[in-house]
């Protein structure tokens, strides 16, 4: 793995990042806030880029790189996906309302690809290394017919962490923050997180992304046109 961002005294990750890439994700960062609040709404607003329906992200981005395995224990490496668009999500199998949410519209999305299909790929990282066992990863996978379709991708919380860190994604699993997990109302397992999905270029690099509560038609259109600047 690669090495893992600096922690909190209360053991999560900061979400500091190299000086080479604090501008553009500087942006994303704050942008990650507003996204969640208009989902949250039920409000999604489009970018002015001509052609991308999600947020552009001006100039692109370079992207941490991390290898993880998948429901069929094999080992998927971002950067060994180059030459392909891939659409980067943050879910947990056990998640009762958005993480099957986005599944669903992940499944949409990727029947509308056509000839895109084979220049995709589409990845989902665990928020809950204790809850997604290979049992629940599968029963999630098949309930919203994204098997054959999506990787997902598990380890064990050390492996976890510093994805979360470099992506922005906040988590309330009790390994990140046995506080706020204690405090919590939410049915047991149910674990917080932030909802959102990454669209990267066949270079490896952020181009777009979109709130969970994304229209599927929208992520179909990006990653058809950024499939095809692989050609």
């Amino acid at each position: 793995m690669d090495a893992e961002p600096p922690t909190t005294p209360q053991g999560t990750p900061k979400r500091a990042i190299p000086g080479w890439l604090q501008s553009p994700w500087t942006w994303v960062a704050g942008f990650i806030i507003s996204a969640a609040a208009a989902a949250g709404a039920g409000i999604w607003v489009h970018s002015q880029a001509p052609a991308l329906q999600g947020a552009v992200v001006t100039p692109p981005a370079p992207t941490y790189d991390f290898r993880l395995r998948d429901q069929h224990d094999q080992e998927i490496r971002l950067s060994g996906l180059r030459g392909k668009a891939v659409a980067l999500t943050f879910l947990y199998a056990n998640c009762p309302d958005v993480c099957p949410l986005i599944a669903n519209k992940m499944h949409e999305a990727y029947q509308q690809l056509g000839a895109a299909a084979p220049r995709v790929a589409l990845l989902a990282v665990s928020v809950d290394p204790n809850g997604d066992t290979p049992q629940a990863v599968q029963r999630f996978l098949t309930a919203h017919r994204v098997e054959g379709e999506l990787h997902y991708l598990t380890g064990s919380f050390a492996d976890l962490r510093p994805v979360w860190g470099h992506y922005y994604i906040g988590s309330d699993a009790k390994e990140v923050n046995p506080q706020a997990a204690a405090a919590s109302a939410a049915p047991p397992g149910a674990v917080g997180h932030t909802a959102i999905v990454y669209v990267l270029d066949p270079g490896g690099n952020l181009r777009v992304f979109l709130p969970g509560n994304f229209d599927p038609k929208d992520l179909a259109t990006d990653l058809k046109i950024l499939a095809a600047e692989a050609r």
